[in-house]
């Protein structure tokens, strides 16, 4: 797109700082996406969404006091099972696991607590293993 199709206005292809607000609270993030020089308007492809999707996704949680992705693959890793090993453990079908780590689909509070605490060695891994198989 060259011309802005509501102003025909020049367009040009950058980033940009964009608010984003969720319950009350904000973040900036860095927005790519086809902008207009004359009225502001921004055109995002599907591309330009999805690479922002995961700093929105995790800011959500974040407000929402769930485990971000990094830190619910980070705890994965730490009990040395593969995504496919949690979604049978924890439930969820076989891609859940996946799903909460790429930010699909967050994660239930229950499983949250869970996750929580068998990091904070709160409860045993190998109990909740014995209990789920």
């Amino acid at each position: 797109m060259t011309k802005c199709p509501i102003c025909n206005g020049k367009i040009e292809y950058k980033s940009e700082m964009t608010t984003y607000t969720y319950k009350k609270h904000s973040i900036e993030i860095a927005q790519s996406g086809e902008y207009c020089m004359e009225c502001k308007e921004a055109f995002l492809s599907q591309k330009d969404l999805k690479s922002t999707k995961l700093q929105i996704a995790n800011f959500k949680r974040e407000v929402d006091h769930f485990l971000t992705t990094d830190e619910l693959k980070r705890i994965r890793k730490k009990l040395q099972i593969t995504q496919q090993d949690a979604s049978q453990i924890f439930g969820g079908g076989i891609r859940a696991f996946h799903k909460y780590e790429t930010a699909e689909v967050t994660q239930s509070k229950p499983l949250d607590i869970l996750f929580r605490l068998i990091d904070s060695n709160k409860i045993s891994f190998d109990d909740i293993k014995r209990v789920a198989i």
